[in-house]
């Protein structure tokens, strides 16, 4: 099992963007007088040479070494917001700095749990670094019993507090849906596994609003009608990012999007009840028609 370092490197980095250029023997002070440190370890050598791979490796933020005076500092922070992967890694930086730096704040506020980030995430994306196929025991809600799979890690996606791996098993030819939180057990194997140079990650997930990808469904231009009040709340945080606005009066606003309107989307479309209303396409409109007919039939029997 690959041992959990995201805490190292958030560290690492979290210190040299607070305090600046610092030498190794500033920052082996620092880490022995960490919290993060809880086995009260120095900070050897190799495994700050490591650290600083992993991170240029797995986030593309570089740290570097001016040989004048031995210091070290982000190279390219300028651009750690330059993708999805370097925002979420400073808004993790930044809250986390905020927490131990305000006492009595972490009592203050709540977190949603998501309890696959801190079993396997590391592991999976550890593997995908180095090109190595994954042992995994996985139990679908949909089968009997747990599964014992070699994984070809393609990718991974955050959708609703789940982490999902999208992999390869066995021979198939496109990659299945893996749930992180219904992993058993993982473990890295020793074959490796090479990504085909066809596939590119965003491409993928172009127009998909759920996690799931179902191959035989297109996307489509999507029309919702939206009450004044719940158009302010989709302007603050788009339903989807293709999301534009189409036409505007004093009580309603009209968004189309370009996506592939699968379960995820319908149930969050009726999760605004009457604030937000299908106008097309047309088979969709009847199709969420006729499961709110079915939902008031439930509620009048």
């Amino acid at each position: 099992m690959a041992k959990n370092y995201f805490k190292r490197y958030i560290w690492l980095l979290e210190t040299l963007q607070s305090r600046g250029r610092l030498t190794l023997k500033e920052l082996q002070n620092l880490w022995l007088r960490s919290s993060v440190n809880d086995e009260g370890k120095e900070l050897a050598p190799r495994t700050f040479s490591n650290h600083i791979q992993s991170i240029a490796d797995i986030f593309g933020i570089e740290i570097a070494c001016d040989r004048r005076d031995n210091t070290y500092y982000i190279d390219n922070e300028d651009e750690i917001g330059g993708n999805e992967v370097r925002n979420w890694m400073l808004e993790a930086l930044s809250l986390n700095s905020l927490l131990n730096e305000s006492a009595g704040l972490k009592d203050r506020i709540i977190f949603e749990n998501v309890p696959s980030s801190q079993k396997h995430l590391t592991t999976v994306i550890q593997a995908i670094r180095d090109k190595k196929v994954l042992n995994v025991t996985y139990r679908s809600y949909r089968k009997p019993a747990p599964e014992e799979l070699v994984l070809g890690p393609y990718c991974l996606r955050e959708f609703k507090k789940r982490w999902y791996l999208y992999a390869q098993k066995a021979e198939d030819a496109e990659p299945h849906m893996f749930a992180l939180d219904r992993i058993q057990s993982i473990e890295i194997g020793k074959a490796k596994f090479t990504l085909p140079k066809k596939f590119n990650t965003h491409e993928y997930f172009a127009g998909i609003y759920g996690a799931r990808v179902y191959p035989d469904m297109k996307r489509e231009m999507v029309i919702l009608k939206v009450s004044d009040m719940q158009a302010k709340y989709f302007k603050s945080l788009p339903l989807h990012k293709s999301q534009e606005i189409v036409e505007k009066d004093s009580e309603y606003t009209t968004f189309k999007y370009f996506l592939t309107p699968d379960y995820d989307f319908k149930q969050d479309v009726l999760s605004f009840g009457t604030s937000v209303e299908v106008l097309g396409p047309e088979h969709l409109r009847k199709e969420m028609g006729e499961i709110i007919s079915k939902l008031n039939s439930k509620y009048n029997e």
